[in-house]
């Protein structure tokens, strides 16, 4: 049997695995009882900002939302921090399919990481389309339950080419729908696709998403980066976004994003501050013991606090700047 009727074959076996058979007896419940349950909170990958399941960060080419992302990999794969929130720390797999290694390797600089504990942070630059990338997601996820957030970019390179058999909206809710349900299936799972905007776009900012309306409609969370002028805009909609405001301002530092007026330092700073003011100057390895992380991670965190100038490197050791 030849490749092509091999992957058809397995195409196949994957719709017939993820959608609902054909006759089954829908299953009725009782709101009641669903009232009297204890409902789980929904788990932060990053506290405030990014939450489990089906999140969608798009923007125009070379705006900067690789760089984003990439920043937030590396902040959940190190147990950094995100704008003032201490992230949990989880593996992370990136499937980066616009890209080869050495570009992956500059962003992943640009984006404060400079050396990271092996197996943390995963990638791939090649992955199989539609089905049997999900499938194949879902093995790695398998083989790793620690992998808590998945990112892919881009959506148009993962999702299938297609025959142009569907309409529009049906083809972008069967490329989004399979991907959501996985992070159903697994509570504590983000996937992020990374996406292009349209060419045109009205007032509304979900109006600028390139696609049908499916693609919103699929994801249980929108990240929009839109630039006017020198100046930066994210854009945030969600099922489980709850606070106040939707728009923040953000710009370039470093390389990478932050908030514009946001802290200037997070809990996981405060925390290395006091540390090194009590010992009057430590090594990394020295601060891995006490806040009880890794001395590559203990670093990483003072490498990054060094460049916003928090801390100095003199001596041998590290100190309050």
């Amino acid at each position: 049997m030849n490749g092509p009727a091999v992957a058809e074959m397995a195409t196949e076996r994957l719709k017939r695995k993820r959608a609902d058979r054909p006759g089954a007896a829908p299953l009725i419940l009782d709101a009641a009882k669903l009232l009297m349950t204890n409902p789980q909170p929904v788990r932060a990958i990053v506290p405030k900002w990014l939450y489990e399941g089906l999140g969608l960060l798009v923007a125009n080419p070379k705006v900067g939302k690789s760089t984003l992302i990439l920043q937030i990999a590396v902040a959940v794969s190190t147990g950094g921090e995100i704008w003032g929130e201490s992230v949990p720390r989880a593996k992370v797999l990136m499937i980066d399919l616009e890209t080869n290694e050495r570009r992956l390797r500059r962003k992943l600089e640009q984006a404060g990481a400079t050396s990271i504990e092996p197996g943390w942070l995963s990638y791939a630059t090649a992955w199989p389309r539609g089905l049997l990338g999900v499938d194949a997601i879902a093995n790695a996820l398998d083989s790793d339950p620690q992998i808590k957030l998945v990112v892919i970019d881009t959506l148009q390179r993962f999702r299938d080419v297609g025959g142009g058999r569907q309409n529009a909206y049906a083809a972008d809710y069967e490329a989004l729908a399979p991907l959501q349900q996985l992070c159903k299936e697994r509570p504590g799972l983000a996937i992020v696709c990374v996406h292009h905007k349209r060419k045109s776009a009205g007032d509304d900012p979900i109006d600028s998403i390139n696609g049908s309306a499916a693609i919103a409609g699929a994801c249980d969370a929108i990240w929009i980066m839109s630039r006017k002028g020198a100046e930066y805009t994210l854009h945030i909609q969600g099922r489980d976004w709850e606070r106040d405001e939707d728009t923040f301002a953000i710009e370039r530092d470093g390389g990478r994003w932050r908030l514009v007026d946001g802290p200037r330092f997070s809990a996981n700073d405060a925390e290395v501050l006091r540390h090194l003011e009590i010992a009057g100057g430590m090594t990394a390895p020295q601060l891995g013991d006490a806040l009880g992380i890794h001395r590559v991670s203990a670093y990483e965190r003072l490498r990054r606090m060094q460049e916003r100038g928090l801390v100095r490197y003199s001596g041998e050791a590290w100190h309050v700047s």
